[in-house]
């Protein structure tokens, strides 16, 4: 099992009432998986605004892992083993999201 820290930030951290947590998934998990699990956690509005209707991700959205900005396209690449921080990133204030 991977020990992954979520940091939230901006509307976020406000829909789930945190700063961070700490979750615990299978090692062989991508971050995408890591995503639908953060996203089911944290309640229908928290899925709402990570995945469009079609299920898809948020176009506005950005995502860093350990630090580094990461592309959605290696999302379901990336191994939860090498995940110690994951950040999903709300537009900046004055950003447009598509609902």
């Amino acid at each position: 099992m991977a020990l992954v820290k979520i940091r939230y930030f901006g509307i976020l951290r406000e829909i789930s009432r945190k700063k961070e947590e700490d979750i615990e998934i299978d090692n062989s998990s991508t971050a995408l998986d890591l995503i639908e699990i953060i996203s089911s956690k944290n309640g229908p509005k928290f899925r709402n605004f990570v995945f469009e209707k079609n299920g898809k991700l948020n176009e506005g959205l950005a995502f860093a892992v350990n630090g580094y900005s990461i592309d959605r396209s290696k999302l379901s690449k990336t191994k939860c083993y090498n995940i110690t921080e994951f950040v999903i990133l709300p537009p900046i204030s004055g950003g447009r999201m598509k609902h």
